[in-house]
């Protein structure tokens, strides 16, 4: 362990030298031109650093207010100009071209952009290569810089509200290539289709990231003879000069567990350096470097650059953040329950996204006495701000009955998280005291159709109660394809049915007509038991999806008949002749007067 610390010790001390050197170097050189982004839209801020590297011109963005009186102290007074761009409705300082005056620099030219992943891209006049991401998936832009920079693409954020914006920019440009990456609106693939563009989705993020990195490689290997030995490892969730420099691919490390293709992919690849920016990511940095042999460097501050005392005080590096979706898993609580000689865990999701999960240590601790629970299941899903509880048999690695002696018995559970089944990048470790119950479940459910209800996107699936006793259930529909991508979707609560009764459980989806023609069948797989809020039985089956009409739809139906019948039917009289015409006519249709 101490020869583990002192290593990475001595690599942090030789990248603080080295970014020391650099910035004393960076100071005594002066570019060109620089461009200063003052912006608080992280957008603004990636599309400018894109935009400026593109150029081949150096670039700095502030992060906060205070940091426009430091920033200048690292832009030497001799650079040739300056372009600011500013925000029209976000920037952080008002008047910062003046202040930049006023400060002695020449040649201050700003623009103020309202949308500045367009607006610069106009100025892009040779580029006709495009990378296309959702800005709601902030990470997914961070993997794609470097391979926009070597590759010479811009990257473009579109959604549904953004699209038609993006395809009248695209449709005023040459484009010769465009990439999808990552998941995208339905809205945005469509608009898109014309360009035959090629997409990178694997429905995983760290798998999406790899093919960004191989094909790093291959424009890397054919500029320069030989792949790219160094990488930046990351988990992009900021904006950093280093990472977006195209100078090295960026590989997502995970932020407490590094994924298995992660590992697999540095273990096979030519990488022989990574340089980790930042140091939260540190312990999987450091296993990174046992598992796989790749040297790791840490870059994590700046010298000062505001006028000091003899001793500089170290700096943070300059990072702008991205948005990100926390997870947050947590262990509600533990039950042995002794009528069923099973260990009932309730795990609790506390973010607002949907987490799989997998246990990789479970461990029972009685009277001075430890036991290992296996547990050889898939990850599990489990829905936001959602309880589920899983069951283990009391049972050893060896298959041995694990037996309960005395009251004080405690668990300790090691746990990986992430946002789909190859992306557990977070770990949970917990101990906790499990209480003994002694509780049978006599549910017994059936799981008879699931259909699908285009007004709404609802998947009603119906289930009967077969036993004997009240049952709740809930349902989960596994692997639909919907755009372009396998989903779970899951009710958000349990629903009662007594016995003999049928329920319709009801799941609410973002699937179209077009998607269920791509599910003609619906893996279900129902949760059920006696108690609402440990659903420790489960039931699958693998049905053919069938469509439902809403009932409103049947009545507003109904009613146009009836109306069209009345119609048909009802006659009235003339007065002239006595001939009964029908309802709508105006004249008679046998004497021609007016009715």
């Amino acid at each position: 362990m101490e020869e583990n610390i002192n290593t990475i010790t001595k690599s942090l001390l030789i990248v603080f030298l080295l970014i020391l050197s650099v910035s004393a170097f960076a100071v005594s050189v002066s570019a060109e031109t620089r461009i200063i982004i003052n912006s608080a839209d992280w957008t603004d801020v990636y599309s400018a650093v894109l935009y400026g590297n593109l150029k081949g011109e150096q670039s700095n963005f502030l992060t906060s207010p205070r940091h426009a009186t430091i920033l200048p102290y690292s832009i030497p007074k001799t650079v040739d100009g300056i372009e600011l761009i500013s925000s029209r409705s976000s920037p952080f300082v008002v008047g910062y071209k003046a202040m930049l005056e006023a400060d002695g620099y020449k040649n201050v030219k700003e623009t103020r952009v309202t949308n500045g992943n367009v607006e610069l891209a106009q100025n892009l006049t040779d580029i006709t290569k495009f990378i296309v991401i959702d800005p709601s998936y902030g990470y997914n832009a961070i993997s794609v810089a470097p391979l926009a920079v070597q590759g010479r693409y811009y990257v473009l954020f579109a959604n549904r509200r953004t699209i038609n914006q993006i395809s009248t920019f695209l449709q005023g440009k040459t484009v010769n290539e465009i990439i999808i990456y990552g998941q995208v609106d339905r809205e945005v693939k469509t608009a898109l289709d014309q360009y035959s563009p090629k997409v990178i989705n694997t429905g995983d993020r760290f798998d999406n990231n790899i093919e960004v990195v191989k094909l790093y490689q291959q424009i890397y290997t054919t500029k320069y003879g030989a792949p790219r030995k160094q990488a930046v490892l990351t988990n992009g969730e900021f904006i950093e000069q280093s990472v977006v420099s195209g100078a090295d691919p960026v590989l997502f490390i995970g932020f407490s567990n590094v994924p298995d293709q992660v590992k697999a992919y540095i273990s096979k690849s030519q990488l022989e350096v990574g340089t980790l920016v930042g140091n939260e990511l540190i312990g999987s940095a450091t296993y990174i470097r046992r598992q796989t042999g790749l040297s790791v460097f840490v870059k994590f501050g700046q010298g000062s650059r505001t006028p000091s005392n003899t001793i500089a005080q170290v700096e943070d590096l300059d990072r702008f953040p991205i948005p990100t979706y926390p997870l947050n898993i947590d262990i509600a609580s533990a039950i042995i329950n002794t009528a069923t000689n099973n260990l009932e865990i309730t795990y609790q999701n506390k973010a607002q996204i949907a987490t799989y999960f997998k246990n990789i240590l479970l461990k029972l601790n009685q009277d001075g006495n430890t036991s290992v629970i296996p547990d050889d299941a898939d990850p599990t899903f489990i829905g936001p701000n959602e309880f589920k509880t899983l069951t283990y048999s009391l049972k050893d690695a060896d298959g041995k009955t694990i037996g309960i002696v005395g009251e004080n018995i405690t668990l300790d559970i090691n746990a990986i998280y992430g946002e789909s089944p190859k992306s557990l990048e977070q770990t949970l470790q917990k101990s906790l005291s499990a209480e003994k119950v002694s509780i049978s479940d006599g549910a017994e459910i059936e799981i008879v159709d699931v259909l699908f209800q285009k007004t709404g996107s609802k998947f009603l699936v119906k289930v009967k109660n077969i036993g004997t006793v009240d049952a709740y259930a809930a349902a989960e529909l596994q692997d639909v394809y919907v755009n372009g991508e396998y989903l779970v979707f899951s009710t958000n609560s349990a629903t009662r049915i007594k016995p003999e009764s049928t329920a319709t459980l009801v799941i609410v989806s973002t699937m179209t007509e077009a998607d269920a023609t791509q599910n003609p069948k619906i893996n279900v797989k129902v949760l059920y038991g006696e108690r609402e809020s440990v659903l420790i039985k489960t039931k699958q089956a693998i049905l053919e999806l069938k469509y439902v009409t809403p009932q409103i739809m049947i009545y507003v139906l109904v009613t146009i008949i009836i109306l069209l019948l009345v119609l048909f039917f009802l006659r009235k009289k003339c007065r002239h002749c006595g001939h009964k015409n029908p309802i709508v006519r105006k004249t008679c249709k046998k004497c021609h007067e007016k009715l």
